[in-house]
């Protein structure tokens, strides 16, 4: 493995120390961190990658993102970052920058001698609610937030890659979404401006050239982003698994809602 920067603030590829045990899918571990701050009465759910897996989409995160209330995030921040949470949770290097998203910016932790890593994520960045009525366990305990309530944030926040992701992963078609999400609901133009402005004050020297690529669009449509991703379902399904036999990429015909198998480690 290479060796690892010194410099906190510096984006790392590398995923851990050299002889640190692998901690699997890091369900116990993600659980561990979610307890911690629980005891202290902060609520906190998974969004991310790691979600899109829990609804059947087929990725290989690095990394949990954990989501706590906006203005319970410095709070979750400094009991991570003090004793006896920072004995076991070590700071470490941020994700590289994402395009759209401040994820970069948030602090990254390690559990020492484990390569499990998990974000701490402000609620504002997902613009999504932590509540028990906005959110469901799964078999493990994770609490994830509800299939519409994570769909309407990937569309609010123009995350349209994972949108299309948790689509295929779920088989949601035009009238899911008219029945779940707010396809005309005015633009959060105020966020989308505090957003883009706080992108381009965090950007990378090296990276200021690709700026306007990764801001947000001040002019979304997301009825027409919706009606888009779920009518080019069987376009991204892979001829050479035959389309006969997928109703999506991440679904085969005749298959259940990935929620029903209860032996997934989500």
């Amino acid at each position: 493995m290479q060796e690892q920067s010194t410099n906190p603030n510096e984006f790392v590829l590398a995923l851990g120390k050299p002889g640190e045990a692998h901690c699997g899918r890091g369900v116990n571990e993600a659980l561990a961190v979610m307890n911690a701050l629980g005891e202290h009465g902060i609520l906190s759910c998974v969004v991310g990658a790691k979600a899109l897996v829990y609804y059947g989409a087929h990725r290989v995160p690095m990394n949990w993102e954990i989501c706590v209330p906006t203005d319970s995030f410095d709070e979750a921040k400094q009991l991570l970052t003090s004793s006896p949470l920072s004995d076991k949770y070590e700071l470490w290097h941020p994700v590289m920058p994402q395009p759209g998203s401040l994820v970069h910016t948030y602090p990254r932790f390690m559990l020492q001698g484990v390569n499990f890593f998990f974000i701490l994520i402000p609620a504002s960045e997902y613009l999504i609610q932590c509540s028990p009525d906005q959110c469901e366990r799964s078999p493990s305990g994770i609490l994830y937030p509800k299939l519409e309530y994570f769909a309407q944030s990937l569309l609010d926040t123009q995350r349209y890659a994972d949108l299309a992701d948790l689509i295929d992963g779920m088989d949601l078609d035009e009238a899911w979404g008219e029945t779940h999400l707010q396809l005309d609901k005015p633009v959060p133009i105020e966020y989308i401006k505090e957003k883009n402005d706080m992108i381009a004050r965090h950007c990378p020297e090296s990276l200021r050239n690709g700026l306007p690529f990764a801001l947000l669009s001040e002019s979304p449509k997301p009825r027409d982003v919706w009606l888009r991703q779920v009518q080019t379902k069987d376009r991204r399904i892979n001829e050479e698994l035959g389309r006969h036999r997928f109703l999506t990429r991440f679904r085969k015909v005749g298959s259940s809602d990935p929620r029903e198998n209860k032996e997934r480690e989500v």
